[in-house]
């Protein structure tokens, strides 16, 4: 089952096995390209010719431009006040190219939890994301560790 994604979790509110859809977007070529020319200006990423010729046949997003899509489709709604920080990313893999035009959407599934060893008002929650464009096929996936407050324990201020 899928549950509804609102991105204001406490670390209760994750459930392992809990599956997520969190959002789409479509990619343009002008959005590809003046991404790529700012943060990763390899030429199958920003020059239609070279990227024509090169083994992709044509421009293809940035894996760089991915994970910030990914982030994107996360915080469109907000930014989840009971997240405390990034535990760090595993398992980033890029496992076929995004192009313009395509709809790409985010989904997660929480694999693991547990609290905190150290810091017993949070716990720590891995989240199993996948982007996937309108075939149904992933683009992006990783694995994403949260540092995530329990209920009631967001300091105020």
């Amino acid at each position: 089952m899928t549950a509804r994604f609102k991105n204001t979790e406490t670390y209760e509110e994750f459930a392992v096995g809990d599956r997520y859809e969190i959002g789409s977007y479509e990619l343009t070529k002008d959005e590809i390209m003046e991404f790529a020319r700012r943060w990763d200006p390899m030429p199958y990423h920003i020059d239609e010719e070279a990227a024509a010729a090169s083994q992709h046949g044509g421009i293809i997003a940035s894996g760089v431009h991915l994970l910030a899509l990914r982030i994107h489709l996360i915080q469109r709604n907000g930014t989840n006040p009971n997240v405390v920080a990034s535990g760090g990313y595993d398992r980033v893999r890029f496992l076929r190219p995004a192009r313009a035009g395509d709809t790409l959407t985010l989904f997660g599934e929480c694999k693991e939890k547990r609290e905190s060893r150290s810091k017993p008002d949070r716990g720590v929650v891995t989240l199993e994301l996948t982007l996937k464009n309108q075939d149904g096929e992933p683009v992006l996936s990783m694995l994403d560790t949260i540092v995530v407050y329990k209920a009631g324990a967001v300091p105020s201020g």
